[in-house]
């Protein structure tokens, strides 16, 4: 289970007018951690590589293609050693408290959208 980091951020609206406060999560990757996740996903390439060999025609292609790119995905995997979760805190367009997903690689400063009022929010430290 990776250590989690939780980051003191602010909800920007308008430029800046309006912020309010909130918490961004940050998954902490270990060395174990990193390695396992490498190794499944290295597995499950080759997986797809062993299930691919029964197409008739595509297996040329999905065969090899699959068993390189596993070692290719795997040592990326490998190399992720932190991960953004989501942000939490309280939208300053509509005061409602919200959970903004973000994709592991985001990064902040970035601009998204309230799930709940469709506004514009920049997260920021």
């Amino acid at each position: 289970m990776p250590a989690v980091r939780i980051d003191a951020i602010h909800f920007y609206h308008n430029g800046g007018e309006k912020n309010t406060e909130a918490e961004l999560y940050i998954s902490i990757y270990n060395e174990k951690e990193r390695l396992k996740r490498a190794m499944m996903r290295l597995g499950l390439f080759w997986l797809l590589s062993l299930g691919s060999i029964p197409i008739i025609f595509a297996h040329w292609v999905l065969v090899p293609g699959f068993f390189i790119a596993g070692p290719i995905a795997a040592i990326m995997t490998y190399r992720v050693k932190q991960a953004t979760n989501h942000a939490s805190g309280r939208c300053p367009c509509c005061e409602q408290q919200v959970v903004i997903n973000l994709e592991p690689k985001d990064s902040i400063p970035s601009w998204t959208y309230c799930p709940q009022c469709k506004q514009s929010i920049h997260l920021d430290h």
